[in-house]
């Protein structure tokens, strides 16, 4: 009987890490940079506009290209010239601004990190909330008789056993993505910072 309670939580759950998983693929050590470009404005018709108003910013094939798909042609002269002078390379495909950009600083991936944080956070909360879910419903259930009390705490400590158990998977891949968002050796001083305010 408690298994109707704690099933429903660990579907929850489960469905919470992998949404989680997805969310996640495009937080990368490139999205430091992609906020600097995305910085990036332009005058149109007398109009200020932003880069992302006037083209697509995406990743390019490796860390240190962007890659911005111009909507309109006519404009990438101006779009190329404002990159330009916030001093990045480009060159143009066609249609396509790309950008060499640099290697992002400390500062800009911990800014990256922090994004991932907020991410980890909010998919935390899921957990949270499918455990509150599943053990106010076993409570409600003792109350109204449907159940006993000890079915009730048996389901209240299957649920925290998943949410232990999907929080750490949560956790390990947050901190997979880090270290591959900072490299071994910023990886490293993130640690270090960790352990000393942490």
């Amino acid at each position: 009987m408690a298994e109707q309670y704690s099933i429903q939580a660990e579907t929850l759950m489960k469905s919470a890490v992998e949404d989680y998983v997805e969310v996640i693929k495009v937080v990368q050590a490139s999205n430091a940079n992609m906020t600097l470009i995305k910085g990036v404005k332009i005058t149109l018709n007398g109009k200020p506009r932003r880069l992302v108003d006037v083209g697509d910013l995406r990743t390019g094939e490796t860390e240190n290209k962007l890659q911005v798909l111009v909507f309109n042609k006519d404009h990438i002269e101006t779009l190329v010239e404002a990159i330009n002078e916030a001093g990045f390379k480009t060159n143009v495909d066609d249609q396509f601004i790309n950008i060499d950009v640099p290697d992002p600083s400390y500062k800009q991936l911990m800014e990256v990190v922090e994004d991932l944080q907020r991410k980890k956070n909010s998919a935390i909360g899921r957990l949270t909330k499918a455990k509150s879910e599943a053990t106010t419903r076993a409570r409600a259930a003792v109350e109204n008789e449907f159940i006993e009390q000890a079915i009730a705490s048996q389901a209240s400590k299957k649920c925290d056993v998943h949410y232990d158990t999907y929080s750490g998977e949560i956790s390990e891949v947050t901190d997979g993505r880090i270290r591959e968002i900072l490299g071994e050796e910023f990886y490293k001083k993130f640690e270090e910072e960790q352990e000393m305010y942490g």
